[in-house]
């Protein structure tokens, strides 16, 4: 039954009960005002009766009656009708006279109080008295109030003291309001709380019997949910005694609950279960903290099996430990799952490792003939050849260097894939390194008549701190597509800087706030065949290309933009293109860099001067214009030499091939030669370049780096090229090499390095003979040149070796140079940690090498 009282219809229940409660006061506050004023009634009617009115009759009602004996006993009369009841304010005795006037005989008042009303006062409310004018016309008595008057607020009964309605004394009686009010209010809440506990005590025990039954529901409920639980749960009083097991308990162990309950939980855990566990799960449970741990448990027949388990300690309404509750996990098909999880991660790892020694055997083995191939028809074409021999090791040189950057590209992309590729942060020349990159395309632009473009902005500045390699790498790949697939036009390359967007501003030429992260966004735009939309979203997939005639004509592996995209992103930027058929194409991609050095400011030398400009309208023509205009320069531009005006402080000259010719046939060249530098494509006939080396002060390739221009055109540097200083090194006396080195192609190879620089060396065909020659002889040596790959001992063991002392004391200290064909970073960091002084990657390049023995004469002082 109790169950059907739901809670809406106890709270309408209540509050019909409230309403029940509300009229009973309303009821009781009504009969209490009744009944006092009843009695109001009947005390002025006993109190009028106090008086006979012959007696009243002797008083005229004016002040004359004060002081006579009859009024003093009626005044003494009233003052004892006054204190005999509490409640009672004033009583009064009032006359009526013709006109409805009313006048006053004597009060209850002391002659000294400042509120008596002396014979004879007018009472001025008579009139408006309700009470009063009732007794007066009806000649019952009568109550009324409550009413205000000076005095305060009164409710007054009032009496004839003669008989109506010949009489013509009145008493008055006044009490106080406040005292009325107060009764009538406590009677009302005297019903009210008598409805409420004859109604309102059996409704809270409904309701408390409610409550103890939806507990008791709760109860139930949670105790058939432990109990059908398929976990295993526990309660556990402070003494460690279990009070409740679960079936599934039960189940786990493959006890009965009866053999559980009453038993220490801890007599089930094995007996090599390690100490601090227990401690630490002691200290958890008792400062009030859940515990997780594991542990191993001893079922009925003697099994032990591995237990997953949350203690939680539970606390009463005082909040003192009560007790614990546990939930207990079979482990065992966990366990077996972690140990499949780590055994899969460990072979996971193996592979990895397989992996990476993979790609250093790939670095190796397939760069290593690929450099013999390099570097020996790289020395072929420095030999007397035919022209159709000429042809050919031209041809062998080409593929073998496409051959090495596809390797390469399937390399960056594996340490891509598998995460392991990091960049190199260290200065750099942002112009330089895009100028540089412009260098290695130049000469096949130059076949293809493309003009190569390139534009740094102001903002950007001077040096910023970045991985260059990884910079130059994008940057020729997204050049040597764009010249790939251009065939008549321009590429060019833009730089810019981001709008700050860390609350530093943008920096003015000059000036940069250091160290400032910098955004610098890189455009590579070209005139080329252009991709169409619906294939654009192919470009950064692995092995993906346009389409497989583009694959036939163009090759390439679809690997380059893949590696662009992720080199950016390690970078701290993104990448991406607006392109459409037959109109070009444009990459934008972006780094974060720490800008280290200011954009260089104004060049004071060139400030105010003149620069006359000849050449055709187009890209290159703006792009010069506009640079030197950037520098202070006053600008004069001139399609042909006719065209060149008078008095100017500098010439620059635009030579087509056309032009060329036409000035080498002239005698004098139409312009100052002393003042005038001539920029020239690199596919310019040799003759014709000797001609015009007559005809101006010096010769620029395109594109022409805009550093050295601007010095050329301030006067810093001699027009004239520069011969190329022979080497220090090869100036001085020889430098004896230790070559350790296994391959015969690659010992060929070095050892004509070696002999243009004027170097003798003694061959070592592995590690340990090197070692052995050092101790033999190591004073003897300047240099070890050393191979990473060798068989017995390998270049890093022999490098740390001969740095730890085993060849020898004199030979701790001498200058290593590291050789391999594998091109990582992680190679470079095992090579200088090992103990090397310098690093070269095969195949080494004349210039490359040359620089390394200088870095040596440096060091050494020689």
């Amino acid at each position: 039954m109790l169950s059907h009282l739901s809670k809406p219809r106890i709270i309408a229940a209540g509050f019909f009960l409230g309403l029940l409660g509300l009229a009973a006061g309303y009821r009781g506050y009504v009969n209490e005002g009744d009944r006092i004023l009843a009695e109001l009634t009947d005390d002025a009617k006993r109190c009028a009766a106090a008086f006979e009115p012959g007696e009243l009759g002797a008083l005229e009602g004016t002040k004359a009656d004060v002081g006579t004996p009859v009024y003093d006993r009626v005044k003494a009369r009233l003052r004892r009708l006054h204190d005999v009841n509490p409640a009672v304010r004033f009583v009064y005795i009032f006359r009526t006279r013709p006109a409805g006037k009313v006048i006053f005989l004597a009060d209850s008042e002391a002659a000294t109080s400042d509120k008596v009303s002396l014979p004879g006062d007018d009472y001025a409310e008579a009139a408006i008295s309700p009470g009063l004018q009732a007794t007066i016309r009806t000649g019952a008595p009568a109550t009324e109030g409550p009413a205000p008057d000076q005095f305060g607020v009164w409710v007054t009964g009032y009496a004839w003291i003669d008989d109506a309605p010949t009489g013509r004394q009145i008493l008055g009686m006044d009490v106080s309001a406040e005292n009325w009010r107060r009764e009538r209010w406590i009677a009302a809440l005297r019903a009210a709380l008598y409805v409420a506990l004859l109604g309102g005590l059996p409704l809270a025990a409904v309701g408390v019997l409610r409550g103890q039954v939806r507990q008791q529901d709760v109860i139930r409920s949670l105790t058939e949910a432990m109990e059908q639980s398929h976990s295993a749960l526990m309660i556990v009083d402070l003494a460690s005694r279990i009070t409740y097991a679960n079936a599934g308990l039960c189940r786990q162990m493959g006890y009965e609950r009866a053999e559980l309950l009453g038993r220490g939980w801890r007599e089930f855990q094995v007996a090599g279960t390690r100490p601090e566990l227990l401690a630490d799960l002691v200290a958890a449970v008792r400062g009030g903290q859940a515990w997780r741990g594991d542990w191993f448990n001893r079922r009925k027949n003697g099994e032990i099996y591995p237990v997953r388990g949350i203690i939680t300690p539970v606390k009463n309404h005082e909040g003192r430990l009560a007790c614990f509750v546990a939930a207990l996990e079979d482990a065992t098909e966990s366990k077996k799952i972690e140990a499949e999880l780590r055994e899969a991660r460990d072979r996971a790892e193996a592979g990895d490792k397989a992996k990476g020694q993979f790609l250093a055997m790939m670095s190796h083995e397939v760069r290593t003939p690929l450099n013999g191939i390099v570097g020996f028809t790289g020395l072929m074409l420095e030999t007397a050849l035919t022209a159709e021999q000429r042809d050919y090791a031209h041809t062998i040189r080409l593929s073998s260097e496409a051959l090495l950057q596809l390797t390469g590209d399937i390399l960056d992309f594996a340490r891509i894939d598998s995460g392991k590729l990091k960049l190199e942060p260290m200065p750099c020349d942002v112009r330089g390194c895009v100028e540089d990159t412009l260098d290695l395309l130049a000469a096949r632009a130059a076949e293809k008549g493309i003009e190569l473009l390139h534009t740094v902005d102001a903002a950007v500045p001077a040096m910023v701190q970045t991985d260059p390699g990884r910079l130059r790498q994008v940057l020729v790949n997204l050049l040597t597509n764009a010249v790939k697939f251009t065939e008549v036009g321009e590429v060019e390359v833009r730089v810019s800087v981001a709008p700050a967007t860390d609350g530093m501003p943008l920096a003015e030429p000059g000036t940069v706030p250091m160290p400032a992260l910098r955004t610098l966004i890189f455009t590579v735009r070209d005139t080329g065949i252009g991709i169409p939309d619906d294939q654009q979203a192919k470009l950064f997939k692995p092995f993906t290309q346009v389409d497989q005639q583009s694959t036939r004509r163009y090759g390439g592996t679809g690997l380059g933009l893949v590696i662009c995209r992720n080199l950016v992103r390690l970078m701290g930027g993104e990448i991406a293109l607006a392109s459409a058929a037959g109109r070009g194409t444009t990459f934008t991609f972006s780094i974060r860099a720490e800008a280290l050095q200011p954009a260089p400011g104004p060049v004071t030398a060139l400030v105010g001067r003149t620069l006359a400009l000849i050449a055709r309208p187009g890209p290159v023509r703006a792009e010069l214009a506009a640079l030197a205009t950037g520098w202070g320069v006053r600008v004069v531009v001139a399609d042909e030499p006719a065209e060149l005006p008078p008095a100017v402080d500098l010439v620059l000259v635009e030579f087509t091939e056309a032009l060329a010719l036409a000035v080498a046939r002239r005698p004098d060249p139409p312009w100052p030669m002393e003042r005038t530098i001539g920029l020239v494509s690199l596919a310019l006939p040799t003759e014709l370049r000797a001609a015009l080396r007559e005809r101006v002060a010096g010769l620029l390739n395109k594109p022409a780096r805009h550093e050295h221009l601007r010095r050329l055109l301030a006067g810093e540097l001699p027009a004239a090229p520069l011969p190329v200083p022979a080497s220090p090194l090869v100036a001085g006396r020889a430098l004896k090499v230790l070559l350790v080195e296994d391959n015969a192609v690659n010992q060929r190879l070095t050892q004509r390095l070696l002999e243009r620089h004027r170097c003798t060396w003694t061959l070592a065909e592995n590690g340990r003979v090197a070692l052995e020659a050092l101790g033999a002889g190591g004073a003897e040596f300047d240099l070890v040149l050393m191979d990473m790959h060798m068989p017995e001992m390998d270049g890093l063991t022999a490098i740390r070796k001969i740095r730890a002392g085993e060849a020898g004391p004199v030979a701790t200290d001498i200058w290593i140079v590291a050789l391999t064909a594998d091109a990582r970073a992680e190679r470079r960091e095992d090579v200088f940690e090992a103990g090397a002084n310098d690093f070269l990657t095969k195949p080494v390049a004349v210039a490359e090498f040359r620089a390394s023995l200088e870095r040596l004469r440096a060091a050494r002082g020689a």
